[in-house]
């Protein structure tokens, strides 16, 4: 049977953090990354702006509408890339004391861990860029100013890094092949811990049919599941999830996948809950898919026993809807324009 994200054409969209300044973040992934503001919204009247950034094809940035305005908005629903969703609650830039959560602070770790924090069990990990090179990127980045929590030669796991955002979000810098694109980097991933593999698995690929395009197991200790929304033609093309070749694969992709880790026991532990960003601490919010029929999308969803944390009826906003996946992250859904 056709899953029913496929049936409706769902599409991975955006992922959502909460930042403290606008005006210090958008330029960061402009300047650093390539990104390129597509359209914002603001609501003075509920205190919060949303600004829309896409790492496009550079042979199509020229042809972006001016965000804000209503082609820009038309753009925004209607693409086939993927967001970062900047979400800006006014006043935040003024006040000392706001933080937001990365999401890879928590009880979950050893005591003993820099990271470890009571009270909270990590959810969100970062996001990523696929880069040509991993050591002349990050030299790079540093010669700017960019943080970095691990750099290329650090760590067990040599030739990867992480630098940080300027609200301290973590994105991996990760190897491609060499001259696969001609843009120096694309957005590759966005990383969530998960509390159950097989019920994350069933969600993603047989409920919102996205395809499993990499399993990546370390005996003992974790699983990195990957899951992209694939043409056919990419589908045809992709190997064996489970193989050697799928890791060159996956980087072959220029949209981004979902990278979903389960920490091995955790489905068999009744208090463990990942924390979703969505209470405090405060960070990332939700992922979101484009749908062509938001309504009967919720509803078969809702009849396949999906929770809702809004349906499209709900409140003032027809257009949007959040399900909740086994793990309770939010996925926001919406009609393209």
């Amino acid at each position: 049977m056709t899953a029913i994200g496929r049936r409706y054409n769902a599409s991975f969209q955006q992922t959502m953090l909460r930042i403290k300044d606008p005006k210090v973040s958008v330029p960061f992934y402009e300047r650093h990354f390539g990104m390129k503001l597509v359209h914002r919204y603001d609501f003075p009247q509920w205190k919060f702006s949303l600004y829309f950034l896409e790492r496009p094809r550079d042979a199509a940035a020229a042809a972006l509408p001016s965000p804000g305005t209503k082609a820009s908005e038309a753009y925004l629903w209607s693409m086939t890339g993927t967001t970062l969703e900047l979400t800006h609650n006014h006043g935040s830039e003024e006040d000392d004391s706001f933080s937001v959560w990365s999401g890879n602070c928590g009880s979950d770790l050893p005591a003993e861990s820099p990271l470890f924090r009571a009270g909270v069990v990590r959810g969100f990990g970062h996001i990523a860029f696929n880069v040509e090179d991993v050591y002349a990127t990050s030299a790079a980045l540093e010669a700017a100013g960019v943080a970095f929590q691990k750099r290329p030669d650090e760590g067990r796991m040599k030739g990867l890094a992480f630098c940080l955002d300027p609200d301290g979000y973590w994105i991996e810098l990760v190897k491609r092949e060499e001259g696969l694109f001609p843009e120096p980097q694309n957005l590759s991933q966005t990383m969530m811990r998960v509390k159950d593999a097989d019920r994350t698995i069933h969600f993603y690929r047989d409920i919102l049919g996205m395809d499993l395009v990499r399993a990546m197991h370390i005996p003992g200790d974790f699983t990195n599941y990957f899951f992209a929304n694939l043409t056919p033609a990419q589908r045809e093309a992709m190997a064996d999830p489970e193989s050697a070749e799928a890791r060159a694969a996956v980087k072959t992709l220029w949209q981004p996948v979902l990278e979903l880790t389960h920490n091995h026991g955790t489905e068999k532990d009744d208090a463990f809950h990942v924390h979703t960003g969505n209470s405090e601490p405060l960070g990332f919010g939700h992922i979101g898919f484009l749908v062509d029929d938001l309504e009967a999308t919720c509803k078969e969803m809702e009849q396949a026993g999906v929770p809702f944390h809004k349906r499209p009826q709900d409140g003032g906003m027809s257009s949007l809807a959040f399900a909740l996946d086994p793990s309770g992250a939010l996925l926001c859904g919406a009609v393209p324009a």
